[in-house]
């Protein structure tokens, strides 16, 4: 448990250093600028009792379905219903985009912080590196944003410790969603 605590505390540590931002579009820890957009390429249904569908390997995929060691995007509208809910086709602005370090993937619950899940040697076996981009389009005021994370302790992932990168991400979406830079970013 020392172990996770000091990687844990060490990535906290690096996450509040604002030295950290970079210019290259390459870098997990890119300073994206004001003015990006999301396009939407096609129709994006939201399943009936939920407010998020989630894509993954350019596919939209099932919620028990996402192999979480691998870059994934969440896309999530306010409210839950009853029936499907269908995102269309456009473009979004992307009015803020913040990056996190947690234990659990889905929105916060008093519920699941309470509840960790351990591997044999006691250390939290979830550990997500999240970049989230606040949406907005006037025509679809439902639209709330997309979170796009992977988890850090999967095997083969716990050397990375890092955010995602921009190409990462883009091959999360594959083309449903484009991200577009301002036309002086890149």
């Amino acid at each position: 448990m020392r172990r996770i605590a000091f990687v844990f505390a060490g990535a906290l540590a690096l996450a509040g250093c604002a030295g950290l931002e970079s210019s290259d579009p390459a870098s997990p820890y890119y300073a994206y600028s004001t003015g990006w957009v999301a396009q939407l390429n096609r129709p994006l249904v939201i399943p009936a009792d939920s407010a998020t569908v989630r894509l993954q390997y350019g596919r939209v995929v099932p919620r028990n379905g996402v192999q979480e060691q691998d870059p994934f995007c969440v896309v999530e509208l306010d409210t839950v219903s009853e029936a499907p809910q269908t995102l269309q086709p456009g473009r979004f602005e992307v009015w803020r985009v913040t990056r996190s370090i947690s234990f659990v993937a889905e929105a916060e619950s008093y519920v699941l912080k309470a509840r960790y899940v351990h591997d044999d040697d006691g250390e939290p076996t979830f550990l997500y590196y999240k970049t989230e981009f606040r949406l907005r389009d006037p025509a679809q005021p439902q639209l709330r944003g997309m979170t796009c994370e992977w988890n850090q302790m999967a095997p083969g992932n716990r050397a990375l410790m890092r955010h995602l990168t921009l190409d990462e991400i883009r091959g999360a979406l594959g083309d449903w969603m484009s991200l577009i830079p301002p036309k002086t970013a890149l």
